[in-house]
């Protein structure tokens, strides 16, 4: 039997960790898993070669005082810094916020001093004697009075299954989310992007967006990350990595600077944009003192600031139903 947690929160990204980092400060016992090798979510940076490239995530904004005070501090201990104020000329004046390194800084600071276990792939989460058994497929059982859900929805159905009631799931089952497909493209010379490094793409062309991360200011080679658009990704989501690579350089090419990548990878979010979102910050799905929360960036507004936002609202959920002892 593994070692138990008060509340277990499944999943790394932001509002996973915004919701952990509250229920501890607030003195329960916390956990967080996630499947994945990094903290972070859709916060990810990948090294290839000497280039490091963010591949999800491009940017944030802020518009709530809540998120607006944790960047003032990001700005002051060098986690994050502003990359431009819009990509249309003329700018539109809004900040567009970058981790310093990297989007992943971000969450690497918002996992700072938590319990987390990565690599950790949960079959099933089950009511047990003092409220939930959630089962690692390594074979690990984890014990919590509260769980709270910031992964995916679907994958968060998957594990709860037959312990939701039905009007839950009915509701959960609204949220629907659109794929992205993610060129990662090494240059030898400097690309054709303009200023300041990022390109928004919109009509219904294959690509909806396109940064330099060597211009953003986090690599140190010319790199590319360019976004298939909804409709492209959807087309494309079964297709060989291979074909899909050739064919979003051939998309790409007016930015590529008539060149070939020296190197390409491919990235895929199955849950990438939510397109049909739950109205609340977080939906509570089992009340009573033994509470299940599911939170994320498709519970009140599909932005970073609103998975922030919504794990502090999953978080006081929580709170309003567990006493810290």
């Amino acid at each position: 039997m593994g070692r138990a947690a008060r509340v277990l929160v499944v999943g790394s990204g932001v509002a996973g960790l915004v919701a952990a980092g509250r229920l501890a400060d607030s003195g329960l016992a916390v956990t967080v898993v996630d499947k994945g090798r990094g903290v972070g979510g859709r916060l990810a940076t990948r090294r290839v070669g000497a280039a490091r490239l963010d591949h999800g995530a491009q940017f944030f904004t802020v518009r709530d005082g809540r998120l607006a005070r944790r960047v003032e501090q990001w700005l002051v201990d060098g986690v994050a810094r502003e990359w431009c104020r819009g990509f249309h000329q003329p700018p539109d004046g809004h900040p567009r916020y970058v981790g310093a390194t990297g989007m992943t800084d971000l969450a690497k600071d918002l996992a700072r001093g938590l319990e987390v276990r990565l690599s950790t792939r949960l079959v099933g989460i089950r009511r047990g004697a003092g409220g939930w058994l959630a089962e690692a497929a390594e074979g690990a059982t984890l014990e919590a009075e509260a769980v709270v859900l910031s992964a995916p929805v679907p994958q968060g159905l998957a594990l709860l299954g037959p312990a939701l009631p039905p009007t839950a799931t009915d509701a959960l089952r609204e949220v629907r989310y659109s794929p992205t497909l993610a060129l990662l493209a090494v240059l030898d010379r400097p690309s054709a992007v303009p200023p300041p490094g990022g390109v928004r793409l919109e009509g219904p062309g294959p690509l909806s967006f396109v940064a330099d991360n060597h211009a953003k200011g986090i690599s140190a080679v010319p790199a590319l990350t360019v976004h298939a658009s909804d409709r492209t990704s959807l087309e494309g989501w079964d297709l060989p990595d291979a074909e899909v690579i050739t064919a979003l350089s051939r998309a790409a090419r007016p930015w590529l600077g008539d060149q070939e990548p020296a190197e390409a990878q491919l990235a895929r979010w199955r849950y990438a944009t939510p397109v049909a979102l739950h109205p609340e910050r977080c939906l509570v799905a089992v009340d009573g003192d033994r509470p299940v929360v599911f939170a994320g960036d498709a519970f009140g507004e599909a932005r970073v600031e609103g998975a922030y936002l919504s794990g502090l609202a999953a978080a006081g959920a929580v709170l309003d139903r567990i006493t810290p002892s």
